[in-house]
């Protein structure tokens, strides 16, 4: 069973359930009560003075409690203990530690049928990407505990821009709202209802509903920006991504890479609720309403932090070189910028890209390989518009 069919079980789930899921209340800016309420809920003991770094990284709002709930829930201790037994059981466990319920006959099923095929973390990042684990927890709320984070970059900051972009205070951004383009509107529109709700303009918001294998390939398409993802990503296993494992447009790379040495960490892919530049989504031609080849603040939706790092001359306005690595016209090929997607995911490396190492549709598929023979080479792949560094205008 596919990612995609055990999210719309658990999006079935919500359905019935929503009058009976509520959002904790019960909010607290200490963060190391945060990271030992996630020890004891996904590893059923407290924190013993092992979390100094993510006590860290969440107060200073290089990650999210989502995210440390994942890193705990993948952790050799968790997966040993809780994981490696029998498949029932270690669904029950899943279902205990992430969602704080018990597991439903559907999900119970389908949970197993993935153990059959997939590791464990398959199942785990399933069940933290799901519908249900983000309108009841979102980035912030430790299941069970339910104890929600407010600390840096978090409810106070979002309630702050959300009030001020809802001009007409009817609880969502509508288009004429929106400062930006049709473009970047739609970017934000993760579920594709016609507004923006809260979740969806919060500053290091995740799209959880919106996963890879629901997206057909497009070459100038953005990440989903996942532990999940990141690890698909680093084919050789190194903790990072480089220009060659990466076959989305180049812009969003560069985007991510904050410290500018060429390679994305997890740190760098997933983001960080004070760290998060959320307009990486948006393409320079997207934020640049006035097309006047440069983005002033008054077009600019993401956080000052992201800003301020793109604008590395400090004039105040960014440049397509600042903002995208190349000047308008600029033509790279991908020898010079480093980039290739053609080589990303040609992963057994025999010059030609088999069905079985293609991550998206048939119909796709088949829109490539033009002459039929069930693989495509790079001629193919180029001559479709899937070239590599390919840069979305």
């Amino acid at each position: 069973m596919s990612t995609r069919t055990l999210r719309i079980v658990s999006a079935a789930f919500v359905a019935a359930l929503v009058p009976g899921v509520s959002r904790a209340q019960n909010c607290i800016s200490d963060a190391r009560r945060i990271v030992d309420a996630v020890y004891r809920q996904v590893l059923e003991r407290g924190e013993n003075g092992e979390g100094a770094s993510a006590v860290n990284q969440l107060s200073t709002g290089q990650t999210t409690v989502r995210e440390l709930v994942r890193n705990a829930a993948e952790s050799r201790e968790h997966m040993q203990r809780f994981m490696m037994g029998d498949r029932r059981q270690s669904v029950t466990y899943a279902y205990r530690h992430l969602l704080g319920r018990e597991p439903d006959a559907s999900g119970l099923d389908a949970h197993m049928r993935v153990l059959e095929t997939e590791n464990p973390s398959a199942v785990i990042d399933a069940i933290i990407d799901s519908a249900e684990y983000q309108q009841a927890f979102s980035d912030d709320t430790v299941p069970g505990a339910k104890l929600r984070y407010c600390g840096a970059g978090t409810a106070s900051s979002t309630n702050m821009r959300f009030r001020d972009m809802d001009r007409n205070g009817n609880g969502v951004i509508e288009r004429s709202e929106w400062n930006g383009s049709a473009r970047s509107f739609t970017a934000h529109d993760w579920n594709g209802d016609g507004s923006l709700s809260r979740d969806e303009v919060r500053l290091g918001g995740r799209q959880a509903d919106r996963v890879q294998d629901e997206n057909d390939f497009d070459p100038s398409g953005t990440a989903t920006w996942t532990t999940r993802n990141f690890r698909l990503l680093d084919r050789n296993r190194d903790n990072r991504v480089s220009p060659t494992e990466w076959f989305y447009a180049p812009e969003y790379f560069r985007r991510a890479d904050r410290d500018r040495n060429g390679f994305l960490s997890l740190s760098e892919f997933t983001g960080g609720a004070g760290a998060w530049d959320d307009d990486r989504e948006d393409s320079f031609d997207n934020l640049d309403v006035n097309n006047n080849g440069r983005v002033e603040r008054n077009e600019w939706h993401g956080s000052a932090d992201a800003f301020k790092w793109l604008d590395v001359n400090n004039d105040n306005v960014l440049s397509r070189l600042e903002v995208v690595g190349q000047s308008a016209g600029q033509s790279q090929t991908a020898s010079q910028n480093g980039f290739d997607s053609f080589v990303s995911l040609d992963y057994n490396h025999n010059n030609a890209i088999e069905f079985a190492e293609w991550r998206w549709s048939r119909r796709s598929f088949n829109t490539y390989d033009t002459n039929g023979d069930g693989r495509l080479t790079r001629q193919e792949f180029a001559a479709q518009g899937g070239a590599p560094g390919t840069t979305p205008r």
